[in-house]
């Protein structure tokens, strides 16, 4: 990472037919690290993935993690107003590629959420022209997010591990 983190554009607000992507607020936060049900969170939210990226979130200082263009964001359904997963990238491009990464709560799952908030982070991934590619790491059990993956257009790329790893190259 060679950008200073005062230079970082802030994190977007991405709209979707039916979803918002939006920063955490500090007091959201700090709910999903105590893995605390909130009146603005789903039933099933925060999974304990969520729990865990807030928990790191905080130890790091919380800022680069949820106020950048760089966050992992709160996905919220536009029906209900509610916290039904996250969404977002781990961290800046290395290697000129950008991870992404999301979870949704059980009962979102099987809705096309997961493919609607990837169109809207790719747009904005393949906004920076210095991202050659996105990629993202599944565990081997997830055929949803795999097949979710692959249907956007990311194909498989041999690592070692127990992660299935995926990219999409820059489209041409």
């Amino acid at each position: 990472m060679t950008e200073d983190l005062d230079t970082l554009p802030p994190a977007p607000v991405l709209e979707t037919d039916r979803l918002l992507l939006r920063p955490f607020t500090a007091e959201e936060l700090d709910a999903v690290a105590a893995g605390e049900p909130q009146e603005q969170f789903a039933p099933g939210f925060p999974t304990p993935e969520d729990v865990d990226f807030a928990r790191e979130s905080l130890v790091a200082g919380g800022y680069f993690f949820t106020e950048t263009v760089y966050a992992r964001m709160a996905v919220v359904e536009k029906s209900s107003g509610q916290v039904v997963g996250t969404a977002g990238f781990v961290g800046p491009p290395i290697d000129d590629e950008l991870e992404v990464v999301g979870s949704l709560s059980a009962r979102r799952r099987g809705l096309g959420y997961a493919a609607e908030g990837l169109e809207a982070l790719l747009r904005v991934a393949f906004a920076d022209p210095a991202v050659r590619g996105v990629r993202a790491s599944v565990p081997q059990d997830n055929a949803p997010a795999e097949q979710t993956l692959r249907a956007a257009g990311f194909v498989h790329r041999p690592t070692p591990g127990l992660e299935t790893d995926y990219v999409l190259p820059r489209p041409a």
